[in-house]
């Protein structure tokens, strides 16, 4: 990976990473409990289901599988459940997504401002960081932080309030669709992480994963329009 100021002549005033999917694959344990409980609640369970949890936080997930299931229990309670067996298996079983840890050593040590934004709650981060060292960013916003989480702008507002930068010099890599709106509806730049077709209209870009993240190829994005998924 070439990370070198040789390469770039601006860089974007930050660099905003979501969390689940995108740097760690925590994604996929996530829907992991959200089939399980949509198969105990007797709801049906389809990709195009599971997709609806994407990039929502506990709360937001547990609204549509109260809704899903005709339960009567309480959001909050939900919630923790669903939080609390989610964290309960993530030993041993979260990986980098390819490139991120690269793409964020190789940021770091040109000293791009980084910020993480994430609807995920701070005991879930913190769970995340017992298992895959995700190192210091300049800023972090999680869903303990906003009063709404993804897809309202509000996390990308405060990370970019936070960091003292115009959110149309920002630059943000996402693999939901909740949170490519999100940082779209903020003005900021997306990079939508994700292998599959499944893009948002606006985004500069849609890419598998962070592999290619190069100085050269962020300096490509600077100029390019957005494109078409």
């Amino acid at each position: 990976m070439t990370f070198s100021h040789r390469h770039v002549a601006e860089w974007p005033s930050a660099v905003l990473f979501d969390l689940d999917g995108t740097l760690v694959d925590s994604e996929s344990v996530w829907l992991d409990t959200i089939r399980s409980r949509l198969e105990r609640v007797g709801a049906p369970v389809s990709p195009t289901q599971l997709a609806d949890f994407e990039g929502l936080s506990s709360i937001d997930a547990a609204r549509i599988l109260i809704a899903a299931g005709g339960l009567s229990a309480h959001a909050t309670e939900v919630a923790t459940e669903l939080e609390d067996h989610t964290i309960g298996t993530f030993a041993g079983r979260l990986r980098w997504i390819r490139g991120a840890e690269e793409a964020l050593g190789g940021l770091r040590r040109e000293g791009v401002p980084l910020a993480l934004v994430t609807s995920s709650s701070r005991r879930w981060v913190a769970a995340v960081e017992e298992s895959v060292h995700l190192g210091a960013f300049d800023a972090v916003v999680t869903a303990d932080d906003v009063r709404h989480t993804k897809p309202h702008p509000e996390p990308y507002q405060r990370a970019v309030g936070l960091l003292g930068v115009d959110p149309s010099d920002c630059l943000v890599f996402e693999d939901s669709t909740v949170g490519a709106h999100a940082a779209l509806a903020a003005g900021c730049r997306v990079v939508q992480v994700r292998p599959d077709e499944h893009g948002v209209t606006g985004t500069t870009d849609r890419i598998p994963d962070l592999g290619r993240v190069t100085a050269p190829w962020i300096a490509s994005l600077l100029t390019r329009e957005p494109a078409l998924p």
